[in-house]
């Protein structure tokens, strides 16, 4: 099995291959946050890197075509059901007076997931995607008609998918009521502001989710109640600290 991934794909498919007794092969950027690369190793997972997301997805796809069976990391209506599984909780378990809920994307698939599955279970909850600017393959699609390439320079590789996919682009054109990009600078700011305020150690893709909150609430009032997917938290204090550092954060 192959996956590309900047973090919990890779890490989800290396810790399931083990347990199935299967080869894993796992195709990540330098960039990758570091614990997302030590994870997928020790897991067992035959660890690949390339100089971006864009040299990952073409490494996944060549070895796919040497034979690997690859396990794309959104563009594959079984691994957006999965995904959905969130949104089944989220429908189950959260106070009848949810109004909305925020979800990163990357490439698409955990939104597409979620907004099913709450669009079948609880269809007055609006779902809202949030990308980091520099990494906003979703929006460009959404502006474009289709999914098209995009040049990546966020800092944020665990959402910098060089473009989305057809399935992921139509699911959220139906069923997202928009996706907001927000800097690299705040994705940071909303890290710290987590780990100081609730007490939650969040990587920037997660991050993201904190600004992006505050401008839904004024579109739509401040008597929404939101629900924030905190996707991960696969990143090391020494990161924060340096993105802090270089962008003058406290």
């Amino acid at each position: 099995m192959v996956a590309v991934s900047g973090g919990n794909h890779g890490i989800a498919l290396a810790v399931m291959a083990a347990a199935l007794d299967v080869k894993a092969t796992v195709v990540m950027p330098r960039t990758a946050p570091a614990r997302s690369r030590a994870l997928a190793e020790e897991a067992g997972a035959s660890l690949r890197l390339t100089d971006g997301m864009d040299g990952a997805f073409e490494l996944g796809m060549r070895l796919a075509d040497e034979g690997l069976t690859l396990v794309h990391p959104f563009d594959d209506p079984a691994v957006i059901a999965g995904q959905g599984t969130v949104g089944l909780e989220l429908a189950e378990d959260a106070a009848e007076d949810l109004t909305d809920v925020v979800v990163s994307i990357g490439g698409g698939g955990l939104i597409s997931g979620i907004a099913a599955a709450l669009r079948a279970r609880r269809p007055g909850v609006r779902v809202w995607g949030v990308e980091t600017a520099g990494a906003e393959a979703m929006s460009a699609a959404l502006t474009a008609g289709g999914p098209v390439p995009v040049p990546l320079s966020s800092l944020v590789t665990t959402l910098s998918a060089p473009a989305v996919s057809r399935l992921t682009y139509d699911h959220a054109a139906k069923l997202v009521e928009d996706v907001l990009v927000v800097p690299d600078h705040e994705a940071v700011q909303g890290c710290l502001d987590l780990s100081t305020h609730a007490k939650l150690w969040a990587e920037p893709a997660a991050g993201c989710l904190l600004p992006a909150a505050r401008e839904i609430l004024s579109r739509v009032g401040p008597g929404a109640h939101l629900g924030l997917v905190v996707c991960g938290g696969n990143t090391t204090l020494a990161e924060v600290t340096g993105w802090a550092e270089r962008f003058g954060l406290g």
